[in-house]
């Protein structure tokens, strides 16, 4: 051994025991898979130091299709000892590992009353079995609850969970599966982000639209499910202040006018909509008010196309936008457009020669389709050219030439960025 080595060595067996568990603390959830067990294995000492911390075994994950992980599961709660559990349960579409699933709940629920996070992720033809056995118990430290079905089609299943309840749940999202509505009213208590995605049963909005009447403090709503045009349908928090949502890609150039009248959020700062068209921006746009509802505290709208359109190759587009929404929107100041179909038009209404002025704006980004780049450029260009020239304020702007993906705009540098 070189004095090198023997020097490495020395520093890492004298390292005392509280920062062992500090850098393997330190390791968790950061992409080191597992790393308290392979600690556990180095050497005899670091093996006493790592089991000896119960805080290390807290991050719980468990494949329903591995025999040989069960004693892993276990060893996993028992070494936890009394602290606060994070569960991920992945359940594969077989029959063949029913008896193996049914193993691992029956180790899983004697401890759900520690599990502060609990994710499922299910195949479809398994939802009820696997959720069952935690129908009827209760979650007293649970705060982040996420259930996703793995399907291609729409699942209608209604399923119940923690009908004893949950008192601190704060978060709760539900992908390819419905909860049975309304949950237990402690449930509703602490909510703060729901998110129901890829639910397609008619009348569920009815009854999401009554269940987040009662949720007091939700803030964060992400929702892709059918949509019904009813009085029961209409969104009433106060508190909220960030809303996704996805519609439909083939409905006509009211429908978007009609969907943001659903909601009735005074306090909404950030707003998303996914499968919109040009044409219901424009009808948007030129409103003077809404029958229902009002965005006084609205600073950004984002309006996202998910999927390709023939609207700029049929009919050529003739309406305009005579000013900005300010009746609507005061105070927005952060306009999105991703993969929009009529951007150009949009560009130039808003933001070119003739356009009115627009003070609260503040930010403008841009994703345009592939087909219409150049459009999109060129309007950029004389809306730059014409406020520079009339020494009038421009939005910061912010233009991507491709995306990865649709969600990409929010957290990726722009191609092109520019200031006036």
């Amino acid at each position: 051994m070189t004095d090198e080595d023997h020097i490495s060595t020395r520093t890492v067996s004298s390292l005392p025991n509280e920062l062992l568990v500090a850098i393997a603390a330190a390791g968790q959830g950061c992409g080191s898979d597992f790393l308290e067990w392979t600690l556990s294995h180095v050497s005899r000492r670091f093996r006493d130091v790592v089991v000896g911390a119960p805080t290390l075994w807290t991050l719980i994950e468990a494949d329903f299709y591995d025999w040989g992980s069960v004693e892993i599961l276990k060893l996993y709660l028992e070494r936890s000892r009394r602290c606060k559990i994070s569960l991920t349960l992945r359940n594969p579409s077989s029959e063949d590992f029913r008896l193996l699933t049914l193993t691992r709940l029956g180790q899983i629920i004697p401890h759900i009353e520690r599990c502060w996070k609990l994710v499922i992720l299910l195949s479809a033809d398994s939802i009820v079995e696997v959720l069952a056995p935690f129908r009827d118990v209760e979650a007293p430290h649970l705060q982040h609850l996420d259930l996703e079905v793995i399907t291609d089609y729409p699942n209608d299943e209604c399923i119940e969970i923690f009908s004893a309840g949950a008192p601190r749940l704060s978060f709760l999202k539900m992908d390819g599966l419905k909860l049975q509505l309304p949950p237990s009213p402690s449930w509703m208590a602490s909510l703060t982000h729901l998110e129901v995605l890829e639910h397609w049963v008619s009348d569920y909005s009815n009854l999401l639209a009554a269940m987040t009447a009662q949720c007091p403090l939700l803030v964060h709503l992400h929702l892709d499910i059918l949509w019904e045009f009813e009085e029961t349908s209409r969104f009433h928090i106060p508190s909220l202040k960030f809303l996704q949502i996805s519609v439909p890609d083939s409905e006509d150039e009211f429908f978007l006018e009609a969907i943001v009248d659903l909601f009735d959020t005074p306090a909404l700062e950030e707003f998303i909509i996914y499968g919109t068209h040009g044409d219901q921006i424009f009808t948007l746009f030129n409103l003077t008010s809404l029958p229902h509802s009002s965005f006084p505290a609205l600073t950004s709208f984002s309006f996202i196309n998910k999927a390709s359109c023939s609207c700029e190759k049929d009919i050529p587009f003739s309406s305009s936008i005579s000013a900005p929404p300010l009746a609507l929107f005061p105070a927005l100041s952060s306009l999105t457009l991703v993969n929009q179909c009529l951007t150009h038009n949009l560009v130039k209404d808003l933001l070119g020669p003739s356009s009115q002025p627009w003070p609260r704006l503040e930010t403008v980004t841009l994703c345009p389709k592939k087909d219409h780049f150049d459009a999109v450029w060129d309007a950029v260009k004389d809306a730059v050219h014409s406020k520079s020239q009339r020494r009038e304020p421009f939005p910061r702007l912010r233009f991507f030439r491709t995306l990865a993906s649709l969600e990409a705009w929010q957290g990726n540098e722009p191609d092109v960025e520019m200031f006036l």
